[in-house]
């Protein structure tokens, strides 16, 4: 599959086009020099597929191609999964998943998309609604954030005050997507503020506690954890007083 995107980016000369409205895709001339970076670890390549995500995504560029590109990056991140799912799916399965992934995404995922997408990937593939059965322990993005537990009246659960602005609905996971891109939209949150709590809801999603998953943030961000939990509170205070707005909306 990467031969055959890398051969028609070059044909059509999209890269050139994507870099000319995506400016984290400056640093290299093409989608193979990107791979390559990847391969290397260059850092810089979290920002490259941060902005082929926001490129490839529906609420964004909406360009499969993009999204496509996403997927050829995350090559060796795909092949991981692909294996370690091997009895419930093939790599197919897994290339198809995180291009879907990439179009259901929120744009502003920023430098965590890579990570967050393969996350997604694996947790789809492994749920019985994909109809799949699972033979790897996996614990879902609903269960990590709470999701999967009853909801219960403001403050009752001061940790969930972000999840609690959010309704019950078939996918917890694209609606707070959707909260989180009309809040930014009519400017009761800023994308920094976004990048915060996906920063914070992936590192808990990776099995780390919720004051370990702050702490971890705040040594990231070169602040305390306190301060990290403050920010969060104040982005999820701002939510939650805007979630009967929010709901209107989409009524």
């Amino acid at each position: 599959m990467a031969a055959s995107v890398m051969s028609t980016l070059e044909g059509s000369g999209k890269w050139a086009e994507w870099q000319s409205v995506e400016p984290r895709l400056a640093g290299f001339a093409s989608l193979e020099e990107a791979r390559e970076g990847w391969r290397r670890r260059d850092e810089r390549c979290y920002q490259v597929v941060a902005g082929l995500t926001a490129l490839g995504s529906r609420r964004g560029g909406d360009d499969d191609d993009a999204a496509l590109a996403v997927a050829v990056l995350l090559e060796e991140g795909v092949n991981r999964v692909a294996m370690t799912l091997s009895d419930v799916c093939e790599l197919v399965d897994v290339n198809t998943t995180v291009w879907e992934e990439v179009k259901a995404a929120e744009p502003s995922l920023g430098t965590h998309a890579a990570r967050y997408m393969l996350q997604r990937a694996r947790q789809r593939l492994t749920r019985p609604a994909a109809g799949m059965v699972a033979r790897v322990q996996a614990t879902s993005l609903d269960q990590r954030l709470g999701w999967d537990r009853p909801a219960t009246a403001f403050g009752e659960d001061q940790d969930r005050d972000l999840l609690l602005a959010v309704p019950e609905v078939e996918d917890p996971v694209e609606d707070l997507a959707d909260l989180l891109t009309w809040a930014r939209e009519i400017g009761v949150i800023a994308s920094e503020e976004i990048d915060l709590l996906v920063e914070l809801l992936a590192a808990e999603n990776d099995g780390m506690a919720r004051e370990e998953a702050q702490r971890a943030v705040g040594e990231r961000h070169g602040v305390a954890m306190r301060t990290i939990r403050r920010r969060r509170d104040r982005t999820a205070a701002r939510l939650r007083d805007a979630a009967p707005q929010y709901l209107a909306a989409i009524a």
